[in-house]
């Protein structure tokens, strides 16, 4: 059910700003991993030349992008040329090696100095193999991003989209099933801090999940929809701090679009390795999805955006159904209308999550 009002966003004169914002919607969260920003600004170059049908592209099918602090220091020693908003321009990039900043907005660039199956030994040789690296295959279609360099294993694999991302609610659950399939699933994928450090196959949870899952949600969001959507984190208003907020482009102004409240479920509280971490109760789960259910709807109601609550399931038994407990459907019985919940299952093992049927 949509929600009355326009949402637009008060005291801003829209038809001024918008350009200034759409720019805005582009600079990278500083709060991310930088290998993932760098993935992130990699993936909205590749997408848009496969969005443009490739068009000016050579015969290569594949391109290819070092991050690195000082890329005219690097590019210097290969006999590299400058090269900037690549975003913006349109250049070729099949068939090149980039050597770019951590938002991929400039650097250097070369032709690919040996084929594209070695490149990695080519990097690892000269001292370049502890740097993010993605590769970008256009007959494929998949981006493959080794996040701890070419001396690293893959820590994303994407696909490339031909097509430009629908600005719905479907679309913001198709980028959370990335986003969990991805990074989120499996200890091996998941950002620091959402298990504790050498206990994730005891299910001990780390010292900020949720400050860890939504900080991965911001840098997918805003490589899902490359601009259309501008994610807020945290924003402060009169009834408390909103875990997400998104807002889009309609008529040409910025307007409230969806909350996004994230809340953990846990097994036990945080503890450091070696030590006895005691038990998260029940009753302890159902009161804090139970205030997810209050704070999405009062912060949807006050921005006239529609309410989303993300529960990630970090208990080891993943039983009973948290959104079936009175209290949780009491509150959802208060809503009008009553929010969007999912529940995210999180696993401190892959065998964990192969034997709950995710393959």
């Amino acid at each position: 059910m949509k929600r009355k009002g326009s949402g637009q966003v008060p005291g801003v004169n829209d038809a001024e700003l918008v350009a200034v914002l759409q720019g805005l919607a582009s600079v990278p969260e500083t709060s991310v991993d930088s290998a993932d920003r760098f993935a992130a600004e990699v993936r909205a170059i590749v997408e848009d030349r496969a969005q443009r049908h490739w068009t000016g592209e050579g015969d290569s099918d594949v391109a290819v992008f070092l991050h690195t602090p000082y890329p005219r220091e690097v590019g210097g020693k290969i006999g590299a040329a400058p090269v900037s908003n690549l975003i913006a321009s349109g250049k070729p990039i099949l068939g090149k090696l980039f050597f770019l900043n951590p938002d991929a907005s400039y650097g250097q660039v070369i032709d690919l100095p040996v084929e594209a199956d070695r490149i990695i030994d080519w990097l690892i040789e000269r001292n370049l193999g502890d740097q993010p690296l993605v590769f970008a295959y256009r007959d494929s279609r998949r981006l493959l991003a080794r996040g701890r360099g070419a001396e690293g294993e893959i820590t994303r694999k994407e696909t490339i989209r031909d097509y430009p991302p629908a600005v719905t609610l479907q679309e913001i659950g198709d980028a959370l099933t990335h986003t969990h399939r991805q990074h989120l699933i499996t200890p091996a994928v998941c950002p620091p801090n959402v298990w504790a450090k050498g206990m994730p196959a005891k299910y001990v949870p780390g010292s900020e999940p949720e400050k860890a899952i939504q900080r991965q949600l911001g840098t997918d969001l805003r490589s899902w929809f490359r601009g259309a959507v501008r994610a807020e984190f945290e924003p402060p208003i009169p009834l408390g701090r909103i875990d997400i907020r998104l807002l889009h482009l309609r008529d040409g102004a910025w307007t409230f679009w969806a909350i996004l409240e994230l809340k953990v479920l846990r097994s036990s509280h945080h503890a450091l390795k070696g030590q006895k971490a005691s038990a998260f109760s029940l009753a302890e789960n159902v009161a804090a999805i139970a205030e997810g259910v209050r704070q999405v709807n009062a912060f949807a109601k006050h921005c006239y955006a529609e309410p989303l609550l993300e529960i990630f399931d970090l208990r080891k038994d993943k039983r009973p159904n948290i959104l079936e407990e009175q209290l949780v459907t009491q509150e959802l019985a208060k809503c009008q209308p009553a929010p969007s919940c999912r529940t995210w299952p999180l696993f401190g093992s892959a065998s964990d999550a192969r034997r709950a049927g995710f393959q």
